[in-house]
């Protein structure tokens, strides 16, 4: 299973010269709790960072930031941890657990995010493969054995 089999492809992103009371507002449009930042020159969206629900609250109530005239560059964790779209599951879990994050940006091969795989993601799919798995061991006993 690679990672873009797994991957949202409707990653919500952000410019990192937005304000943090427009990601917030972002976040909240589409329900999500997490925006990647992305440069859009050359046509390309990279990923330059992530900005968390926790980064912005950090910001606004412990850093006593203003939401109006901070931009999400100054919270957002940089450089993000990202993942190639052919990463295999057991790579994805490799970055996840040796990063600290729950969330990575896929992106292809001249870089351009094509996604995002969270851990909920990795184990949806895990579970479904496994479920395809018990489906294809399970067979129907042969004409006269019991149970038929």
């Amino acid at each position: 299973m690679l990672a873009r089999d797994i991957a949202t492809t409707r990653a919500i992103e952000a410019d990192a010269a937005q304000s943090l009371r427009e990601a917030a507002l972002i976040m909240y449009r589409h329900q999500v709790r997490c925006l990647v930042v992305t440069d859009s020159r050359a046509g390309r969206h990279v990923p330059v960072g992530m900005l968390t629900a926790g980064d912005l609250s950090a910001a606004t109530r412990l850093q006593g930031c203003d939401a109006d005239t901070t931009t999400i560059a100054s919270a957002m964790s940089q450089p993000p941890v990202l993942c190639r779209e052919d990463n295999t599951s057991a790579e994805l879990i490799a970055i996840m657990r040796d990063s600290g994050r729950c969330r990575l940006p896929v992106v292809d091969a001249a870089g351009a995010l094509v996604g995002i795989v969270t851990a909920d993601d990795l184990v949806a799919a895990m579970a479904e493969s496994r479920e395809d798995l018990a489906d294809a061991l399970v067979f129907d006993p042969p004409p006269g054995c019991a149970g038929s």
